[in-house]
């Protein structure tokens, strides 16, 4: 199963972003330096895709990756990311690939990066964490050093 599928949203904003409360299920916060990149990761239960005789359970999950840094720092990539997917039976998918919903996006200080996908599972509820692959860019936008932002377990529960 992969996560990423049709339905997908993206899209990059500049600027600063407030908090967005108290619905976050997981956030990170990686320093890089002085800059700081923010990943903020809401799930949802989907009914209207979901069919519990199958069953089948569909859930989304919004994913929001900031960058903030001073003016005149260098530019950040996300270049691949991984998901550790676990049902309530315990049975474990791994889903690795290069990018965010087919794009590899680059986050200049004070952007944000957003994306929706989802999960489809055989059971009520179940769990997802992962990681994300960053490299900072250098003055000409070639890749430099990596980093990986370790996304935190989240639960994914139908209603």
């Amino acid at each position: 199963m992969d996560p990423q599928g049709p339905g997908l949203t993206t899209h990059v904003e500049p600027g600063q972003h407030p908090n967005h409360g108290s619905d976050v299920s997981s956030s990170l916060l990686l320093e890089i330096g002085e800059a700081t990149v923010r990943v903020r990761v809401r799930p949802q239960y989907l009914p209207q895709r979901s069919d519990p005789m199958q069953p089948m359970h569909v859930f989304a999950y919004s994913v929001a990756i900031e960058y903030d840094a001073p003016q005149g720092s260098p530019s950040v990539q996300v270049v691949d990311r991984t998901w550790r997917i676990i049902d309530a039976h315990g049975t474990e998918e791994i889903v690795q690939g290069e990018g965010l919903v087919g794009q590899q996006p680059v986050l200049r200080p004070g952007e944000r990066f957003e994306y929706s996908s989802y999960c489809p599972l055989r059971t009520k509820w179940g769990t997802m964490e992962g990681e994300f692959g960053l490299v900072v860019l250098d003055h000409e936008d070639q890749p430099g050093q990596r980093h990986l932002a370790t996304v935190g377990r989240f639960y994914l529960v139908s209603r």
